[in-house]
């Protein structure tokens, strides 16, 4: 274990190479218009408009990954442009990078869990049409189920954190969740000639009525963010 704890900390140092005063800026921008679009996104829940509460907070989501890419600098502004809305596809490209085969052997080893680096099925699901309407027309309990994982995995990655941040991992571990549930929304909530329809967005609707845990969940993510900014300022201050 005290190898894989010092591999880990070596990894957690290449990652945490000073960004630019560009990077800090465009993520800090990013994440003040993922807080108004959650902001959009409870003002509407409230006037019942539940297809545009589903909207807004989906492009919370998204635009708290891209602050969170952009600080990093661990993918080029090309590779997240690229990816539009399909948010998931930000971490995907993520494990597609070398480092990615080494990380599974960390979890392997120390919890037994077997991440799979292999995103072409993953991708799959997000380019195919019957999958992606599955996803949005997720029951309360599948999008609560996926959500729940992060406690639980987080209680394994629980040794991990005296040698790396604890904001880094949990950030990208909760928005690749919160970007899996909510990335068919940006579509669906806004066209009628989508295979799932505006007007499905009712209370009844999966991500509507979990739309509560999706939220709490969401601004845990910008302020996990929002102290790697922070931490990054401040850095640039002192250098």
């Amino acid at each position: 274990m005290s190898d894989l704890l010092e591999d880990i900390s070596k990894l957690t140092k290449k990652f945490s190479k000073p960004p630019s005063q560009s990077q800090i800026r465009e993520a800090q921008g990013f994440l003040d218009l993922a807080r108004q679009d959650l902001t959009s996104s409870k003002l509407n829940y409230d006037a019942r408009i539940f297809n545009l509460a589903c909207y807004h907070m989906q492009q919370s989501v998204e635009k708290t990954a891209k602050a969170y890419y952009k600080l990093l600098g661990i993918l080029e502004g090309k590779a997240i442009r690229k990816t539009g809305h399909d948010t998931p596809e930000l971490f995907l490209r993520m494990v597609e990078l070398p480092w990615a085969k080494r990380f599974a052997e960390f979890a392997k080893e120390a919890s037994g869990t077997q991440v799979v680096t292999d995103t072409s099925i993953a991708q799959l699901v997000i380019d195919n049409e019957v999958k992606k309407a599955e996803i949005a027309r997720l029951s309360p309990a599948g999008i609560n189920q996926m959500l729940g994982l992060i406690p639980q995995i987080e209680k394994v990655l629980v040794p991990f954190f005296p040698v790396t941040n604890k904001d880094l991992v949990m950030a990208s571990l909760r928005l690749y969740l919160l970007a899996s549930v909510t990335f068919p929304h940006e579509r669906y909530s806004r066209y009628p000639d989508g295979v799932v329809k505006p007007k499905e967005y009712t209370p009844e609707l999966g991500i509507v009525a979990s739309i509560a845990n999706v939220w709490s969940e969401t601004e845990t993510a910008i302020s996990e963010v929002q102290r790697l900014i922070d931490s990054s300022k401040r850095k640039k201050v002192k250098d």
